[in-house]
């Protein structure tokens, strides 16, 4: 629906304005109080949004305090990343398979081809896929290094898949419109997330919408890997409600996302895997938006409500990643990181899957959890248990900062394939 401000006025009982966010130098719109309904229509109407275009959702990347251009990869490689997680000893490649990458800025197409060039991958071009018609590679933003990093790791765990890059804008409505067209579409089977907002500074109204389309996937068979967050369990810390609040991070405290924790990760010369701890300030905690699923057991967490994250892997800069973006090499690490390689792994075995007869990851929960509380556990998972963020400690199976652990990929594959899941 369109109309003037004073129609919105009165539909909505509530008045627009234009704002100016002096830290980000930008103007924006906004409503000054919460938009209301006639009580004759508070049955069918589950939000309203549209009424502002203020910029709602942050990267997860985060760069080591030295960070310097580089002429040459430092940093994390395919080969270190593949090998320490055994990603390289699952037999596939991705092909057959399509992720979908969840951005709100755009990217370089030269960027990802140096990175390809440089590790020896090759596989089918990058497509963008325009929501609301936002496309923003002519003139990437100060997002390009992270929509360029979801590509590269994505192009490193499984080189054949396809990437469709959906870009959307950086507000409400394009978020959720962005949800709504990825599941309507229906061309994936993988979406990787590493944008996010806390959930107390998250509009109730578009976590409800957003979780619509993410139940829609969940019914379609799509997996949904999601950051957790690059401040620890105060995920506020850089938003309104500031670090003195627990809080945790939307989308990956949707109950159909599989929210992704953080490590530091140690590789040995053989590219084999040495040890692991968790990044100190990789998101996890209680959400207090959504109820425990029935799914999640075994946590050893009391209480009601979800906890986040489900599984992790590398995010530490100080282990970070290497990254073309910006005609340099560059290191980076964040949550940002760690979804795009778990995304690249369910592509890996959606293509074994399909060979097998069996049917692709889906919700990725249910069946994550299962192994995680079952006899394979061991064999499908590192388990973290050093380190904490600012709340929660690592410890022995699940923990509030990596979750059950990151992937033995070989292992993780075989549990899932062999377990009647």
């Amino acid at each position: 629906a369109t109309g003037s401000n004073a129609q919105i006025a009165k539909a909505f009982g509530t008045h627009e304005s234009r704002y100016v966010d002096q830290q980000e130098n930008k103007t924006f719109f906004a409503n000054d109080a919460a938009a209301s309904v006639p009580t004759a229509l508070a049955k069918v109407v589950q939000g309203v949004t549209g009424l502002n275009n203020k910029t709602v959702r942050t990267t997860r990347l985060a760069k080591p305090k030295t960070a310097t251009p580089r002429d040459t990869p430092s940093g994390v490689g395919p080969a270190q990343y593949n090998g320490a997680y055994n990603l390289d000893k699952i037999s596939a490649d991705g092909t057959g398979t399509t992720v979908a990458l969840w951005e709100f800025d755009g990217y370089d197409s030269n960027n990802l081809t140096t990175y390809d060039s440089q590790f020896g991958l090759s596989g089918p071009a990058v497509s963008t896929v325009s929501v609301d018609g936002a496309n923003y590679d002519s003139s990437p933003g100060q997002g390009q290094g992270e929509v360029e990093l979801d590509s590269e790791i994505v192009r490193g765990v499984a080189p054949k898949a396809q990437q469709l890059v959906y870009e959307a804008p950086n507000s409400d409505q394009g978020e959720l419109d962005m949800a709504a067209q990825i599941v309507s579409e229906n061309k994936v089977s993988v979406i990787s997330i590493s944008w996010g907002s806390c959930e107390p500074d998250t509009t109730a109204s578009s976590m409800t919408a957003v979780d619509n389309s993410f139940k829609q996937a969940a019914a379609q068979g799509i997996s949904i890997f999601s950051a957790s967050g690059d401040d620890g369990s105060r995920d506020c810390t850089r938003s309104t409600s500031g670090s003195s609040v627990k809080a945790v991070d939307f989308p990956a405290s949707d109950p159909y996302v599989t929210g992704v924790g953080g490590t530091n990760l140690k590789v040995n010369s053989d590219n084999s895997y040495s040890s692991e701890s968790a990044w100190s300030t990789a998101g996890g905690g209680v959400s207090t938006q959504f109820a425990q699923p029935s799914w999640q057991t075994g946590t050893g967490v009391s209480g009601s409500m979800r906890t986040v994250p489900d599984v992790s892997s590398n995010a530490d800069p100080a282990s970070g990643f290497a990254i073309y973006t910006g005609g340099s090499w560059q290191v980076y690490g964040g949550t940002s990181a760690a979804a795009p390689l778990w995304a690249g792994y369910a592509s890996l075995f959606n293509q074994k899957a399909t060979a097998a007869g069996q049917s692709a990851l889906g919700e990725a929960n249910p069946k994550l959890y299962s192994v995680a509380n079952g006899g394979n556990y061991g064999s499908a998972f590192h388990d973290v248990t050093s380190g904490a963020n600012q709340d929660f400690p690592a410890g022995t199976g699940y923990d509030q900062v990596t979750g059950w652990g990151s992937p033995t990929a070989d292992g993780l594959t075989s549990a899932l394939l062999g377990g009647g899941q």
